[in-house]
């Protein structure tokens, strides 16, 4: 260690000096404040042990103009006085001093002051490591942060991406809503043609958010989308698909499979599976723990909210659906909504609740999401995030 010493008598500086090389430190002198500081500038100390009255520069004064040089570390600084009275030592305290010792200096109490000082300067170099390291970590989690950011924005155009476009057919059109309330989502729809009169559409939520959730829907949806027939003799859970079945058969099936699966102990999903006969209107659903679809019936202006009900997907293998029947007409609405839509707040932090979605639906607030004035029925479909819709 390095320590520097500062005073204008010569003689009491050799008798320090010899004394602290005894102890191992290497010891540099100055004869006045300026000179110090002079070999600042060009050396590193980590302790300075100075007189007080001093030509030039004195103690008190060095003292504020090393801690205002603001060096990269800390450097330990004990002031030798001849005063031992209060205002002297406050005035030394606030200048910056770490100790005193009052001259002649006595060896052994100097040694004892320079071991002290030694531990807080260790406790000093720990604590710069330890900030390092945390600065280097903290740097590092920064740009692991960005990477995860940049990977899930991308997960959230691919999910966005697999969506489905509006549809407009002479007699039917569809549109729907859709605003996650992270980056990635567990709500997932899609419409889809069986044949050339009947159409099908799905809306799941998986529980929870983010990736895992969003995984597992798309596995859903895809389940639902990419295939046409259901394999009722294969070993192991059938996988689900469309075809023909009717709605309660489909989500009985799809609760099979999804219960079978080991994603099941940690998630469940809630699902509305339906099917419109263009030529008929005749409108076949069920629900799986989703919020009830609502059907606005154009002739009327009354709300009819959907009264069949079922548990959540996962929940149990072996479950029966219900499945219930309506007819739209022409100016008919089918709105199908997650429960992201009755969770949305306000700017006031206000619910939109439930029991308020059919009032909104009634005074045509829902008419962006899906109208058809001039067309033969519409469904809309709206998946919303609490924390992102302040309609």
């Amino acid at each position: 260690m390095r320590i520097l010493l500062v005073d204008d008598d010569p003689i009491a500086v050799l008798a320090v000096a010899v004394y602290l090389r005894k102890l191992g430190y290497e010891v540099t002198s100055a004869r006045d404040g300026r000179e110090a500081l002079e070999r600042f500038r060009s050396q590193r100390f980590e302790f300075v042990i100075s007189d007080w009255n001093m030509p030039h520069l004195n103690g008190e004064e060095l003292c504020r103009q090393v801690r205002s040089l603001k060096l990269p570390h800390y450097v330990y600084f004990i002031l030798l006085t001849g005063r031992d009275d209060k205002d002297s030592l406050l005035r030394g305290m606030e200048a910056g001093a770490d100790d005193f010792l009052v001259k002649p200096v006595d060896r052994e109490e100097l040694r004892a002051r320079i071991r002290a000082g030694e531990r807080i300067l260790r406790l000093e170099q720990q604590l710069d490591q330890r900030g390092r390291l945390l600065e280097d970590m903290n740097r590092e989690l920064k740009q692991a942060y960005q990477t995860i950011r940049n990977d899930l924005a991308t997960a959230a155009a691919i999910q966005k991406s697999l969506l489905p476009e509006p549809w407009t057919l002479p007699d039917l059109e569809v549109r729907s809503l859709f605003v996650a309330s992270d980056f990635l989502a567990g709500d997932m729809f899609g419409y889809f043609p069986l044949d050339d009169r009947r159409v099908g559409l799905f809306q799941l939520d998986v529980s929870g958010h983010g990736v895992s959730a969003a995984l597992i829907s798309v596995a859903l949806s895809k389940c639902l989308l990419q295939s046409r027939s259901l394999d009722v003799t294969a070993e192991g859970p059938p996988a689900p698909t469309c075809g023909s079945l009717p709605p309660n058969r489909m989500l009985e099936e799809l609760n099979r499979f999804f219960a079978g699966q080991p994603e099941a102990n940690s998630y469940f999903a809630t699902m509305i599976y339906a099917l419109l006969d263009r030529e008929t209107g005749r409108l076949d659903l069920s629900t799986a723990g989703h919020p009830p679809p609502l059907m606005w019936k154009g002739e009327t202006g009354d709300i009819v909210e959907s009264g069949v009900r079922g548990l959540p997907l996962g929940v149990l293998a072996d479950r029966r659906y219900a499945c219930e029947s309506h007819r739209l007409a022409a100016g008919d609405r089918f709105f199908a909504y997650s429960d992201g839509i009755t969770e949305c707040m306000n700017p006031r932090r206000g619910g939109f609740r439930r029991r308020t979605l059919p009032a909104s639906a009634g005074r045509n607030r829902l008419s962006a999401i899906g109208r058809s004035d001039r067309l033969h029925r519409s469904v809309a479909v709206g998946l919303a995030g609490p924390r992102q819709l302040h309609r």
